[in-house]
């Protein structure tokens, strides 16, 4: 028995229409309108299901990826977009086959690519995402457990992550039938283009590598950086993530760290700090000065007893300006500032030890000559 023949998909899912009465030109046009209103009605749902296909891909992306990591900008954010690029190559021989061209080959010559792309590009997310969060949390889990460098750790995972994501792109381009030694001299123009396109993500990317190799900071380190403040909290190849103290976070470009100074607050255990008092010409300094010392030595969590100083820093316009320097250990630097501040000026309550407003003082001058004629007249 002979298969029986392939009919045009047009003619397959076109309705008959009675003309009966129509002008000959209407006629004429009717079966053209009638089938390219089909293509368009077909692009547009397409359309639809491709944006279907990659908000699916988003809502999966957001149930599986950690709260405290950003989604926008992760791997699964980028595989949505792919995702519907994909959905519409595969839906393509639909409109097509509308239009009148031969779209059962279509499919057998793109579909089985085109499924396979989709799976490759499905797999390598989800692998590459489990790679990035096992790396983190190995290092997470050595920097607990032996107090080794985390920062390295995350830096990797985000690397290895960008590049199982950009093999996957090349392999399912390859599934769709694009030749290698064709793909290769693309991605190398469209690398080359991109570079010079893209220079300051690409300063970004090699800053990166300097901060993971060099690590001026790690993970977990309160820094002060591009006229920022916070802690640390993730470093990629192109970003790095701040904390700051009321719970915001900053995103901040690694070429825009590597161009500007940096201070590492934390990354020494212990700090030193330095306060200034005010007491009143009148005042004792000497006195003044042991309470400054009795105060900061009789502090628990005060470090190193016998390097805590005192001394007179400045005579300024209106008071004796007091110096006291003592070591704490880094955590508690902010606290232990705080308390003896505190107890400085309940202290100075106590031993009657003034802390002077900003005054001027006129004195007049009698006997002069000269002043006193400007003063008569």
């Amino acid at each position: 028995m002979k298969p029986a023949p392939a009919r045009d998909m047009s003619a397959i899912m076109m309705p008959e229409i009675d003309m009966t009465g129509w002008p000959a030109w209407a006629q004429a046009a009717e079966p053209q309108v009638l089938k390219w209103a089909l293509v368009l009605a077909a692009v547009v749902a397409i359309w639809i299901v491709a944006i279907g296909v990659k908000w699916l891909v988003v809502l999966v992306g957001k149930i599986v990826t950690p709260k405290d990591h950003d989604f926008e900008g992760s791997s699964w954010d980028l595989g949505a977009s792919v995702a519907r690029m994909f959905a519409l190559i595969l839906m393509s021989p639909l409109p097509l086959g509308l239009a009148g061209y031969d779209w059962r080959s279509m499919i057998e010559e793109r579909g089985a690519g085109a499924i396979a792309a989709m799976v490759i590009l499905v797999v390598a997310i989800l692998f590459a995402n489990w790679i990035a969060r096992s790396l983190r949390n190995f290092g997470g889990k050595a920097h607990r457990r032996t107090g080794a460098d985390d920062t390295l750790f995350a830096f990797a995972g985000s690397m290895v992550k960008y590049l199982i994501f950009a093999i996957a792109i090349v392999t399912a381009l390859t599934q769709l039938g694009f030749p290698t030694t064709s793909l290769a001299a693309v991605l190398g123009a469209m690398g080359l283009a991109i570079g010079l396109g893209l220079q300051d993500t690409m300063k970004s990317v090699a800053a990166g590598v300097m901060l993971a190799i060099l690590r001026p900071f790690r993970i977990g380190d309160y820094v002060s950086l591009a006229n920022l403040e916070g802690e640390v909290t993730d470093i990629s190849p192109f970003t790095t993530s701040l904390k700051q103290i009321d719970n915001k976070v900053v995103i901040v470009t690694n070429n825009m760290i590597w161009a500007d100074p940096l201070i590492n607050h934390t990354r020494q255990t212990r700090r030193r700090f330095d306060l200034y008092f005010d007491i009143s010409y009148d005042d004792n300094m000497d006195h003044a000065l042991q309470v400054l010392l009795d105060l900061a030595n009789d502090h628990p969590r005060v470090l190193s007893k016998a390097d805590t100083w005192v001394g007179v820093h400045a005579l300024a316009d209106w008071s004796v300006k007091l110096r006291l320097r003592a070591w704490v250990a880094t955590p508690e630097f902010v606290q232990v500032r705080a308390d003896l501040t505190k107890a400085v000026k309940e202290a100075f309550d106590r031993e009657g030890i003034t802390i002077p407003y900003p005054h001027q003082v006129n004195v007049a001058y009698k006997g002069n000559p000269v002043l006193d004629n400007a003063e008569d007249e």
